[in-house]
């Protein structure tokens, strides 16, 4: 009797199994899952929510950039915003407001490099104070309105400035306080004048990695397609290039037995569209500089030759930068299709000093503000 009475109840318990069981499954599809929780989607889409940065920009096309440019408004636009994870689709708000103790904490804690990394100034933006998410929808953007005339300053080129943004108090469901805060990081120089294409094979004759030689007095030689000035030839008449442990390179360089440079020059005449471009004989990273003398990238536009050394400070037909680690860069803008000479020009008067460069780098900007 008793082993009757299991059995009935094994059977009553299986049949209830199997009707539960098929109940689940039958509106499975209709189902939401999850937790409903506000949270910003910008703090977990490009780092998995490990640090909630947000770079920008952030993508290669108009299809994929992070921002909106509003010329006439004079700023950039990030796109920011906040959504509903899970079942849920009733209307709510939230506070929007930055965070700027978490950036300085970041600081302090080594996080960021404060020489290249800067807390955003309030005056470069703007934020709305509050989004409302109308009802059916799970989520809605808000922009942080960037200053473009502010983001040109040379104050912040070569920089990226940081701005902690955050929602809080949902008017409805619950916040996932992990994920309310997104991290901006903005690359400033991306921004104003990238991201950069390298066109340097198409338009530079001889560019290295390595560089050939046409003339050679041993180790020493005259690069081939470049220009060298008189003063540049003073390795026994040749120079301009070297071959030695660092490879075929680029190089001027006095000292070591070889004679001072007066007046040296090499450069390069090419034409090019309208565009922004930057040159860099560097090619990203010296081989190696030691230049004692102030020695200088030049880009002259609209000529055939680079201006003598004692005329390249204040001279305001070219544009030049400094010759120091680690790279330097030679910004410059063109209307119109011009004749450009590119190159370094050097005045090498005290002893053992000079650079080797195993290639150089010219790039074009078809985005930038």
């Amino acid at each position: 009797m008793k082993f009757n009475n299991i059995i009935s109840i094994k059977f009553f318990l299986s049949i209830v199994l199997l009707l539960s069981l098929g109940a689940c499954s039958k509106d499975d599809p209709k189902l939401e899952y999850g937790f409903s929780k506000v949270y910003m989607p910008q703090a977990i889409n490009k780092s998995g929510g490990v640090n909630n940065q947000y770079p920008v920009p952030s993508g290669t096309d108009s299809s994929t950039y992070n921002y909106v440019l509003k010329e006439s408004e004079s700023k950039i636009n990030v796109v920011l915003g906040a959504a509903l994870s899970g079942p849920g689709a009733e209307a709510y708000s939230v506070d929007v407001s930055v965070d700027n103790d978490t950036i300085q904490e970041l600081f302090a804690n080594n996080t960021f490099d404060p020489a290249r990394y800067k807390l955003m100034p309030a005056s470069m933006y703007t934020l709305p104070s509050r989004l409302e998410v109308p009802k059916g929808s799970k989520a809605a953007t808000f922009y942080l309105g960037i200053d473009i005339s502010q983001l040109k300053s040379n104050t912040y080129a070569g920089k990226y400035l940081l701005l902690a943004v955050k929602v809080s108090n949902p008017s409805n469901y619950e916040l996932n306080s992990a994920l309310s805060t997104t991290l901006v990081v903005l690359d400033v120089d991306a921004l104003v004048i990238g991201p950069a294409v390298n066109i340097t094979s198409k338009y530079i004759l001889n560019p290295g990695d390595p560089f050939i030689a046409t003339a050679r007095n041993g180790k020493w030689g005259t690069l081939k397609d470049w220009v060298a000035s008189p003063g540049a030839l003073s390795h026994g008449g040749v120079g301009g290039f070297v071959q030695d442990g660092d490879g075929m390179t680029m190089n001027m360089e006095s000292g070591w037995g070889s004679p001072l440079i007066s007046n040296g020059k090499i450069y390069q005449t090419i034409t090019l569209p309208p565009g922004t471009y930057s040159f860099d004989p560097s090619g990203g990273a010296w081989k190696w500089q030691g230049t004692k003398d102030p020695a200088y990238a030049v880009v002259a536009l609209n000529a055939d030759v680079l201006p003598d050394y004692s005329n390249i400070v204040n001279n305001t037909s070219i544009v030049y930068q400094r010759i120091a680690q680690p790279q330097p860069h030679v910004t410059f803008k063109l209307t119109a299709t011009t004749k450009v000479t590119v190159g370094v020009v050097v005045n090498y008067v005290q002893n053992e000093q000079g650079f080797k460069s195993t290639k150089v780098s010219l790039f074009s900007y078809p985005k930038h503000l």
